[in-house]
């Protein structure tokens, strides 16, 4: 499958598991936002999959925070939450003022420096980012994660620095959200 019907795919399954209007595809964090954060001057990133509840306002910040700790206590949420710790050597951060529940990158065949960016994107956006890749990338997406955590380890980056990231190849990814809904 290429990155498109991926994307569909992660998409309908995570469906199965949260609330339809709740899975968005390239998702804007600008989109539904009132408080203006990303102002028309500055980059605003789109994600490939956002999964909500969203915190883009600024007067319903304290209940949209409250809604995505909630929703962390999902089944599915505590195991990305362990599997994140797995592949960070026992390190997790805590993201405190996360943009949605779940920041999804799909990243095919792009260099080192977009991955890097998807990486960024998807940990500064999600209370935890999830970066999926075919068979033939996963690897260098997971030598990229482990670079990072190297830095945090040897403290030469700060502890929180992408420690809410966890990478899996897309084919296990679909079969994880398949088995969460059942």
């Amino acid at each position: 499958m290429g990155a498109k019907e991926v994307q569909a795919a992660i998409k309908n399954a995570l469906g199965a598991v949260f609330p339809r209007d709740l899975v968005k595809s390239e998702w804007s964090v600008r989109s539904d936002a009132t408080d203006d954060v990303f102002g028309r001057t500055l980059y605003a990133p789109r994600l490939d999959i956002a999964v909500g509840p969203f915190n883009v306002t600024r007067e319903r910040k304290d209940a949209d925070l409250e809604s995505i700790d909630r929703y962390g206590q999902h089944p599915l949420l505590l195991h990305l939450r362990n599997e994140v710790t797995r592949q960070n050597h026992g390190g997790f951060y805590y993201n405190p003022n996360p943009r949605c529940l779940l920041a999804i990158e799909l990243e095919y065949s792009t260099s080192s420096k977009h991955i890097l960016g998807g990486i960024t994107n998807a940990s500064l956006l999600g209370s935890i980012g999830v970066m999926i890749g075919p068979a033939a990338y996963i690897n260098k997406i997971q030598r990229i994660c482990a670079y990072a955590a190297k830095l945090r380890e040897i403290e030469k980056a700060h502890d929180d620095m992408f420690a809410n990231i966890v990478c899996f190849p897309d084919t296990q990814f679909l079969e994880l959200l398949n088995a969460a809904h059942r």
